[in-house]
């Protein structure tokens, strides 16, 4: 048994959306397949564990959502906070090898990484071995509709 499911939360109000997930869920508990049209991504990956896109009429993506995220991610971004001294903070980190952009938004710095890096332990490693107290340390998260762009990225038009 298969159940097909076309936009299933369109115009739906908050409540439903989250009892339309939540059925979703159990549905997934019990082992039945279910079948997901959506444009709306970031609801889906709360509820999928296999994703396929489709771009021009080819599917271009079948995985699950893991490894889809894994595929989409480009370079590791990470949020790094050290309260005081941001902008020497963000000075050492710059001439860093491993990093290959670095910005400042409202005293948090974004750090790219270069896309080989895997292991970025060696971040806090220096800020706390030159002094800096970290309050921040996170890697960005990625969602389906980033991984969407990224994997169909040059097709859509």
């Amino acid at each position: 048994q298969v159940l097909l499911l076309d936009e299933p939360a369109s115009g739906l109000d908050p409540r439903a959306r989250i009892e339309i997930r939540n059925l979703l869920k159990r549905l997934g508990e019990l082992k039945k397949t279910v079948i997901v049209s959506s444009h709306i991504l970031p609801e889906l990956a709360d509820v999928c564990t296999r994703v396929g896109m489709i771009e021009k009429g080819n599917l271009i993506v079948d995985d699950n959502v893991d490894e889809v995220m894994k595929k989409a991610r480009q370079q590791i971004i990470l949020h790094v906070g050290v309260g005081e001294n941001t902008d020497k903070a963000a000075a050492l980190l710059q001439a860093h090898e491993l990093v290959s952009k670095l910005e400042i938004k409202k005293n948090v710095m974004l750090v790219t990484l270069k896309r080989e890096v895997k292991d970025y332990t060696f971040i806090p490693s220096l800020l706390i071995s030159q002094g800096f107290k970290l309050s921040l340390f996170r890697e960005e998260e990625i969602n389906l509709e980033t991984a969407f762009m990224e994997l169909t990225k040059g097709l859509v038009q």
